[in-house]
């Protein structure tokens, strides 16, 4: 059991929160390229020091907002105790990841990159390691024990993991993300099932 925080840390925690919230809301609608750290200390008050003990850059935060929204898709590629089978975890994990990717916060934040990688290619690698790479890597941990254990039969469990979220992604994330088209769950569901049909014919045991 971890130790109670003190009275201090969960004051500087929830502060921390708090600026995430703001930096997040701002980021995300008005680019990272147009966004600064004076409009979030607008937003937030106070002094400009809290800001800056917190996070030192306009860099640091955003690596803060793509690391929590990254957060949450990693979330949800964590295998369920409930999951009783490799079929239904990967059926889980699929609709649980897709719906992440598709909501609010994850489309915002892939518009941005898309819009801002040309002119900032060093804060696109921090939203490639910290999003899709991180991802990948993390679904690739699990390929390997399924392997390990006889569940998977993959050459190469990176590349297993980076071809299941592509094809779970499919058009669905880029209709979303071009149109705004909204998705119902049981969509999505029909359309992970079926990718994990496919994906357990060919790498299933």
């Amino acid at each position: 059991m971890g130790m109670a925080l003190s009275g201090h840390e969960r004051r500087q925690a929830k502060k921390r929160e708090e600026i995430l919230a703001i930096a997040t809301e701002l980021f995300l609608k008005e680019g990272y390229g147009r966004a600064s750290m004076d409009q979030v200390h607008a937003r937030l008050g106070g002094s400009k020091r809290t800001l800056y003990n917190h996070f030192p850059s306009k860099e640091a935060l955003f690596e803060a907002i793509v690391s929590r929204v990254s957060d949450r898709v990693l979330a949800a590629l964590q295998p369920s105790l409930g999951d009783s089978d490799l079929q239904d975890a990967l059926n889980r994990m699929g609709k649980d990841y897709l719906s992440a990717l598709l909501s609010p916060d994850g489309l915002a934040l892939y518009r941005a990159m898309v819009s801002e990688a040309p002119h900032f290619p060093e804060l696109a690698r921090t939203f490639f390691e910290n999003g899709p790479s991180r991802a990948s890597h993390h679904l690739a941990a699990f390929f390997r024990e399924q392997k390990v254990i006889g569940n998977l039969d993959v050459d190469d469990p990176q590349i297993a993991a980076e071809q299941f979220l592509g094809a779970v992604r499919g058009d669905i994330h880029l209709a979303a993300v071009l149109s705004a088209k909204k998705f119902t769950s049981k969509v999505i569901e029909k359309s992970v099932a079926q990718v994990v049909g496919l994906f357990l014919r060919g790498a299933g045991h």
